[in-house]
């Protein structure tokens, strides 16, 4: 839930942890002085978000109106929320059209939404996106219609489309306050919220998912083609690991029938969550929640990505100074690379909470075993790796094996079949919390002589990024893999060997 910033505001003036917080905060403490930090792996499509918010017509922050664009974007939020050294690659953008929910887009709104996605690719992140109108929150009505939302998504298709690489996810939003799908004119009106949904199914195309706010809300959709329900994922607004007293209905609480079914679609799509702001309200969350819990249901919910920003100095804070180890792991059934636990000298520490959510959201692959060989001018590969992330990489990323000569130059690009969505953290349908072994194998042809170095190469499938190595997937540096870039940016190759050619 969002509410207005002046309410933040004095809320962090006045807010004074109780007793129990206290106490927990000086036992994280303590506990921080164990912890040994570990270097972010930068990857697309994955890990914690940050947020933007502006009105497309005028590029101010509807909560703040003297923030305008590009002030309150990414290297601000970043600053703002610690996070410069954090390699972030998400941006949860919230672009209010409410000048225009009665009538068209203006073109100078049109080219107001470019700019912003034109930042975006300078910084090398990708938007969770949500349109909305109604930013005053619970007590107000956007005034949105079916006939101009479904308008507005007809203008604003070709801006998806050109813009498709540079978006992780979009949110349903347009309706309600903040676009979540509640205090809302069209509040009990399946048939318009059926063909809103329908319509942005068909401006951004499988494979690629789309979010809605709670499962009953996708129950009762009437979809065009019902394939498209395993494409429709959550953003759980209302993350509180079921312990608020409004979790029912809000969160997806452990045990419930929500939780239930979002477990078991969860594998295939993006999923997102926020915590409430840390409020002293009704509707915030001024506790600590249990990480075990969380983490127990970020890896059943199969979670991409987490907001930093709404309970930012409270939880988020807090989980800089809680202690993660393998026996804790262990214990809750969530997996784990043991090279996450050993410093460069091979020594066993320890990680903090903060760290392993980041490095865990999504996927996180681990090369376990290689194998190149050559004959007949082909390369026979077999390649053995884990995913230890929450996730799969379910943005579908093309697979190359590349070819790096002595001068440092790829001299060949050779895709392979594989589907990196089907790459899952463990057997999720008979709930065997162990690491699924993952292979690669197979032979292609190499017209090549020579001495190259082999690598793995997953660029991003729109062409206007394919040759942009910022958006490229790293898997994790062991002592089977290292990483290469070239000078000019265009590829980041995970090098999985050498071979005479």
């Amino acid at each position: 839930m969002r509410f207005e910033l002046i309410f933040i505001f004095i809320f962090y003036l006045l807010f004074i942890p109780g007793e129990s917080t206290a106490r927990n905060q000086k036992n994280t403490t303590e506990a921080a002085k164990d912890i040994v930090k570990i270097a972010p792996l930068r990857n697309p499509d994955r890990g914690f978000h940050l947020e933007s918010n502006y009105f497309a017509h005028d590029m101010t922050n509807p909560f703040r109106k003297n923030e305008i664009f590009p002030n309150g974007f990414i290297e601000a939020r970043e600053k703002a929320f610690d996070s410069e050294s954090e390699n972030l690659t998400l941006l949860q953008l919230y672009v209010y059209l409410t000048e225009w929910v009665d009538k068209d887009i203006s073109q100078e709104g049109l080219e107001n939404i470019q700019v912003i996605f034109d930042e975006l690719k300078k910084h090398g992140y990708k938007a969770i996106l949500r349109f909305a109108y109604n930013w005053k929150g619970l007590d107000a009505s956007g005034g949105e219609s079916e006939k101009w939302i479904l308008r507005h998504i007809d203008q604003l298709e070709p801006l998806l489309e050109k813009n498709r690489g540079l978006i992780a996810t979009i949110q349903i939003g347009f309706l309600g306050a903040w676009g979540e799908w509640h205090t809302t004119p069209l509040q009990n009106d399946f048939t318009a919220k059926s063909n809103i949904v329908n319509a942005l199914l068909k401006v951004y195309p499988e494979p690629y998912s789309i979010q809605i706010r709670t499962p009953d809300h996708k129950n009762r959709l009437n979809l065009d083609n019902e394939k498209d329900k395993t494409r429709i994922s959550y953003a759980n607004d209302y993350f509180t690991a079921g312990e608020h007293s409004h979790a029912p209905g809000n969160d997806f609480v452990p045990g419930s029938q929500w939780y239930r079914q979002i477990e078991r679609e969860s594998p295939w799509f993006f999923m997102s969550g926020e915590i409430p702001y840390d409020e002293n309200t009704e509707w915030g969350l001024a506790a600590l929640i249990d990480p075990e819990t969380t983490l127990r249901i970020l890896r059943d919910h199969h979670y991409s990505a987490f907001d930093l920003t709404q309970n930012y100095q409270l939880n988020i804070k807090s989980w800089r100074n809680i202690k993660v180890y393998p026996e804790l792991l262990v214990k809750n059934n969530i997996l784990f690379s043991e090279d996450y636990f050993m410093d460069e000298k091979g020594n066993r520490v320890n990680r903090s909470f903060f760290n392993f959510v980041r490095d865990h959201l999504g996927y996180r692959l681990n090369l376990t075993g290689s194998s190149l060989k050559t004959k007949s001018k082909k390369l026979l590969y077999d390649l053995e790796f884990t995913n230890t992330g929450f996730a799969a990489p379910v943005n579908s990323k093309p697979v190359y094996l590349v070819f790096i000569d002595e001068s440092n130059n790829v001299k060949r690009e050779v895709r392979i079949n594989a589907d990196p969505r089907d790459w899952q953290p463990y057997d999720f349908n008979k709930q065997s919390y162990q690491p699924l072994r993952h292979r690669l194998t197979g032979d292609i042809p190499v017209d090549l002589a020579g001495k190259y170095r082999v690598g793995i190469w997953m660029p991003d499938p729109d062409k206007s990024l394919q040759y942009n190595g910022v958006y490229d997937v790293k898997w994790v540096p062991n002592k089977n893999l290292s990483q290469w870039y070239d000078n000019d940016g265009k590829y980041a190759v995970n090098i999985i060997g050498e071979v005479v050619l």
